[in-house]
């Protein structure tokens, strides 16, 4: 009896073929949607580091009272940091691959550009939005305000 147990214990070959079947047809079918999940969560990270990098000049220039440059380049997909004092130079930081930086308008002395100061006194030395995109035409934005607030929406 005991030799009858031991020869019908575990999976036949049909039943772990099956498994493994039905195992790469869920993996197959969940790749596409991991791609977008992760497509997704690089849009929202580049804006938010935008929105950080946006805020950290605003508070070294008011802690160190030198004006903060930052610099957009649609060209290149990357903005530069510059501290107007020491002339010293943060970046280029760019983008995460896939991420496009779409457009940087802001609006300075009546002037529409790609680059904005923050100025000493806690406020920015104009105002506007910028434009992130994925491949797939979902974009994110940041908005700048003279004030002094940068937030992503």
């Amino acid at each position: 009896m005991n030799r009858l147990r031991a020869s019908t214990a575990g999976f036949s070959l049909i039943e772990l073929s099956v498994v493994c079947l039905v195992l790469g047809l869920m993996l197959a079918f969940s790749i596409p949607s991991f791609t977008s999940f992760r497509q997704s969560h690089q849009l929202k990270g580049a804006t938010e580091n935008i929105v950080g990098q946006l805020r950290l000049s605003r508070q070294k220039a008011m802690s160190m009272g030198h004006q903060q440059r930052v610099t957009f380049s649609t060209v290149t997909n990357s903005y530069v940091v510059r501290d107007l004092t020491t002339n010293e130079d943060f970046g280029p930081f760019t983008l995460p691959k896939y991420i496009t930086l779409v457009s940087a308008s802001l609006l300075v002395n009546g002037t529409t550009g790609q680059v904005i100061t923050a100025l000493t006194d806690g406020r920015f030395s104009g105002s506007g939005d910028i434009v992130l995109g994925d491949p797939k035409g979902v974009r994110d934005t940041v908005s700048v305000q003279t004030s002094g607030l940068a937030l992503s929406h």
